[in-house]
């Protein structure tokens, strides 16, 4: 492999990740979308406020991403490479996001934010029940309390709340 087909792949490997993030959040945003932009029956925000607020903060992590990922280049002294790993797992997350927006259409918010805060720990190397179980019933029960109470954002319904 010669000096400059090495620097091409490593930059491709620097980029492939927050492309990756960049596809998933086109495909968010179309869902975002769909959700009605005005104010919500219980308050001035919207069903729309949270997802874009999500949204945007995500742009502006992947921006930065991709912005370092340039800088480092210029800064870099020793080989690095992103290995496969780490696009896979980008990836996965990328799934389990989409994942979650799609169950929350069906079963709901707090059923949904349940199923996914299990498996993501899980996934992320926490295999005790007894953690994750109580962790993942609290924040559904702190999130779905702070958005239709505090924030007054209604949320999908669902059989739980």
């Amino acid at each position: 492999m010669t000096e400059e087909s090495k620097k091409i792949s490593l930059s491709i490997g620097r980029l492939a990740v927050p492309i990756l993030l960049v596809v998933f959040y086109v495909w968010y945003g179309s869902l975002i979308l769909e959700l009605p932009q005005g104010p919500g029956e219980e308050g001035p925000l919207g069903p729309s406020f949270v997802p874009w607020l999500w949204a945007s903060l995500l742009i502006v992590l992947t921006v930065v991403e991709i912005a370092t990922g340039y800088l480092g280049k210029a800064q870099e002294n020793a080989h690095t490479s992103i290995e496969r790993k780490g696009v896979l797992e980008a990836l996965i997350l990328c799934l389990l996001l989409a994942g979650f927006a799609i169950l929350m259409q069906y079963v709901g918010f707090s059923a949904s934010v349940i199923a996914f805060l299990a498996v993501s720990i899980w996934w992320s190397g926490i295999r005790s029940w007894k953690i994750i179980i109580p962790y993942v019933v609290i924040f559904a029960l702190v999130v779905n309390y702070v958005f239709h109470h505090v924030l007054k954002v209604p949320l999908p319904q669902d059989w739980l709340f």
